[in-house]
């Protein structure tokens, strides 16, 4: 039976996926990588009595924890991210980077270890195969107001291509995404143009390119079935900040240590 590791199990998006496993396969191994375990059985207050579940709290650049925590693991379902545009931000790559130590930890320990399939979330914005029909001003303007989030997923990218020979990476790149009910997903090489998907779905879609097996090395694109999810117009309230920031980094740090954002 295949089992899972969630990074990440707190966030919308990993959140969701730990939902859809429990919900769809009862019986499987999951093991959930957090930084706080008191906030996680707050949303999953089932999990206490869930003997399929386990638990490891603790920071990300803990080696031998997370190395328990992948170890011998079917996928490991990488959702750990920000929607803001934080200058300087490494939590992409720092992710990646503790990753591949951590297996590497346990592979020296036990070369036979099996070697997980990592479904990384990414970001429609840095495709290269997917297509989409998004006008260009659209996407300079998205990516300028995440400027930072998308650099430091290129550069977690970058360093996961670097162990492509030996560590199978599946990169999930959703479009819009939104709290929202699940409509259905369909798991594609081509982004559905305009439509926003539900972090429902998109777990649901990650999940299925897990159970898969198969896509390593590629960009998917998890799209909405229909005209998609509901467009949430107070999301919008990051774009405009993201572009002060990308102009102008100080105004973050300034607003940071007066503790107006952290």
């Amino acid at each position: 039976m295949p089992s899972y590791a969630i990074l990440g199990a707190t966030g919308a998006t990993g959140s969701n996926i730990l939902k859809t496993l429990l919900l769809q396969s009862p019986g499987t191994q999951i093991n959930v990588y957090v930084r706080s375990r008191t906030k996680l059985l707050r949303l999953f207050p089932d999990l206490k009595s869930n003997d399929n579940v386990k638990i490891f709290e603790g920071q990300i650049d803990d080696i031998k924890l997370l190395s328990a925590c992948l170890a011998n693991v079917t996928a490991v379902f990488a959702c750990v991210a920000t929607n803001e545009n934080i200058p300087g931000i490494r939590l992409a790559q720092d992710t990646a980077q503790m990753i591949v130590a951590a297996i590497i930890s346990t592979l020296v320990q036990n070369p036979k270890t099996h070697v997980p399939h990592i479904i990384f979330l990414s970001s429609a914005s840095l495709s290269h195969d997917i297509k989409s029909d998004t006008p260009t001003p659209v996407r300079y303007l998205v990516h300028t107001a995440f400027s930072y989030t998308y650099a430091d997923l290129a550069f977690a990218e970058k360093y996961l291509a670097l162990h492509s020979a030996w560590l199978p990476v599946t990169y999930i790149r959703p479009g819009g995404l939104v709290e929202d009910k699940a409509t259905g997903h369909t798991v594609s090489s081509e982004m559905q143009q305009g439509a926003f998907i539900s972090y429902a779905d998109l777990a649901s879609g990650m999940v299925e390119v897990a159970q898969s097996g198969a896509y390593a090395g590629k960009e998917l694109s998890i799209n909405p079935v229909g005209k998609g999810a509901r467009f949430e117009w107070t999301n919008t309230h990051r774009i405009p900040r993201g572009l002060l920031w990308h102009f102008a980094p100080w105004l973050y740090r300034l607003s940071h240590s007066v503790g107006l954002v952290y």
